[in-house]
């Protein structure tokens, strides 16, 4: 890359060409000929900057960093990952094997748009031969995700600080960040003595015909099985009844995603997936606390992944990584790059972060970019092997979209659900959930039901399950908290337009769902997650 002008050459090239001008005006030659010695000046400093990258990658420096441990977020996260919205540091290491030492200015790691640096940009360093320089970065991510840090850039100084030339180190770091209850206390790790003893969980579930305790007389409701029925109570009203009995069970409690493109919208950490993950989360860290066995279901018209129902520590540890895979889609039927863009921006991508150029007269050299992006893949930890299927055409291109995703390379989410198949994925989802046991479950759907141009699955799954006696709640997440406050003009005007559209939409899912006796709770952007838990634990005990 060519050098930069600093805002001295920018001063001193403006003088020069002010002092020339007024020699010629003036007819001074003195004026004149020193204005050009200047501009020399100037071209000779850019001549000298020019190669200065070069020489240093021949003298070998080197980048190494890493996450510290050392500081208040990683102490509630696991080793190699963070917390999202919480501020934390990463050291680079830079050891300098030339002979002479010199200046390095502007130093910025390169990192995706949702990751902010908060300090350590723009340090200026003194690199001394043969020896080893630390720098610190702290940085903060807007979200739960992945969090890469493709490398370092940095400048260095010319003769006279007029020009500075670019450098680039690639090293890339990638970092998990984990939902905001990861900062909660960890699910209590049950010995085997107390294990018998706590297998009954702390929820009471509802069980007709079956239990312990009587919670209520009521009407015979379809599917109510015959054993229930009270017959005294069925003689003293003239209609039959059946007793609703209750005992404290270990629940089996089950998350349903919706990750489509609807909830997608907006900058990453003001989208309503991004809430949604959040109550995902800390849901399922209060259910484990419990004891409880929780499972976790993301859905976008097909299961995109499914971990099946289990308690403990490593649970939550599972539930965290089908959460962040979420955020990192690269499926070829959710995602709207074909074949030929996923490859220009890897070739793009390699071209300008390892330097390896896979251009031919006629393209790309598919075969050589598909080798690096597998050589790439086998030296770095891809995540969790529940989660890393990637659905493509072929295996060239199930290669190059794995690659896309371990290095934070985000392709455009599809906007609509494929074949507007979100009320039957839901609807899978939910079935899936379910289980073909007898015993109820416990089912909270998150989605903003945005997008149900074919209900009848959807509706009719909800009418089964709720015969079925399994516990379902819904959370709606309302668009209208998390989009900026417009500042008047054509925005307002769009704005008060699309409220009214999202207001009309949340008032006939809610009225649609109670009638199929399903709550629905609308959750806000300015909502704490303790809130909606909460609220949540109301709607439980009407339910």
């Amino acid at each position: 890359m060519l050098p930069i002008p600093t805002s001295n050459a920018v001063a001193t090239f403006a003088g020069a060409v002010a002092m020339a001008a007024l020699g010629i005006v003036l007819q001074s030659a003195v004026a004149v000929m020193l204005g050009g010695s200047v501009i020399l000046g100037i071209a000779a400093a850019l001549a000298l900057t020019t190669p200065i990258g070069a020489r240093l990658r021949a003298e070998r420096l080197e980048l190494s960093w890493w996450l510290a441990h050392d500081n208040d977020n990683s102490a509630h996260a696991t080793r190699g990952s963070v917390v999202a919205d919480v501020g934390f540091e990463i050291h680079a290491s830079l050891r300098h094997h030339g002979a002479r030492p010199f200046w390095l200015c502007d130093t910025l790691p390169a990192l995706q748009s949702h990751v902010r640096c908060t300090r350590g940009a723009g340090a200026q360093i003194l690199l001394q031969p043969g020896a080893r320089t630390e720098l610190r970065f702290g940085l903060v991510s807007a979200a739960a995700g992945r969090v890469v840090v493709h490398g370092l850039s940095v400048t260095v100084p010319g003769p006279f600080d007029l020009f500075r030339a670019p450098l680039y180190f690639p090293m890339p770091l990638s970092i998990k960040a984990l939902p905001r209850s990861s900062v909660q206390t960890s699910p209590a790790q049950h010995s085997a003595a107390r294990a018998a003893a706590e297998a009954s969980g702390r929820h009471p579930r509802m069980r007709a015909g079956a239990g312990m305790d009587l919670r209520e007389i009521r009407e015979l409701q379809p599917g109510d099985p015959f054993k229930s029925i009270a017959w005294k109570a069925s003689a003293r009203t003239g209609k039959l009844m059946v007793r609703e009995l209750e005992s404290e069970v270990q629940e089996t409690a089950y998350l349903v995603l919706d990750i489509s493109g609807s909830m997608r919208a907006g900058p990453v950490g003001r989208r309503k997936l991004d809430h949604a993950i959040e109550l995902a989360a800390c849901v399922a860290t209060e259910q484990l606390a419990h004891g409880d066995r929780v499972g976790l279901i993301t859905v976008d018209g097909r299961v995109v992944a499914h971990v099946q129902a289990a308690e403990g520590f490593a649970q939550r540890s599972r539930i965290h990584e089908a959460l962040l895979a979420a955020t990192e889609i690269v499926d070829q039927d959710l995602t709207e790059p074909d074949d030929d863009e996923i490859i220009a921006l890897v070739a793009r991508y390699l071209r300008q972060q390892d330097g390896v150029d896979v251009a031919t007269a006629s393209g790309q050299d598919l075969d050589a970019l598909v080798r690096h992006a597998a050589n790439a893949l086998s030296a770095e930890r891809e995540p969790n092997a529940a989660h890393a299927q990637v659905l493509a055409g072929d295996r060239r291109m199930r290669i190059l979209r794995r690659f896309c995703r371990a290095r934070g390379l985000a392709l455009r989410y599809r906007p609509q659900t494929r074949a507007f198949g979100k009320g039957a994925g839901l609807a899978r989802a939910l079935r899936e959930a379910a289980g073909t046991g007898r015993v109820p479950r416990s089912i909270l759907l998150i989605s903003d039901f945005d997008g149900l141009v074919q209900p009848e699955a959807f509706h009719k799954t909800l009418r089964l399950l709720r015969t079925q006696f399994h516990l379902l709640r819904c959370v709606l997440p309302d668009a209208r908290s998390f989009s900026p406050a417009a500042d008047g003009g054509v925005r307002a005007d769009l704005e008060l337009v699309y409220g009214l559209g999202e207001e009309r939409r949340i008032r006939e899912t809610r009225v649609l769902l109670a009638k199929l006796g399903v709550p629905l709770l609308v959750s806000s952007a300015r909502n704490p997650t303790r809130t909606v838990l909460a609220q949540l634990a109301r709607a439980r005990r009407v339910a």
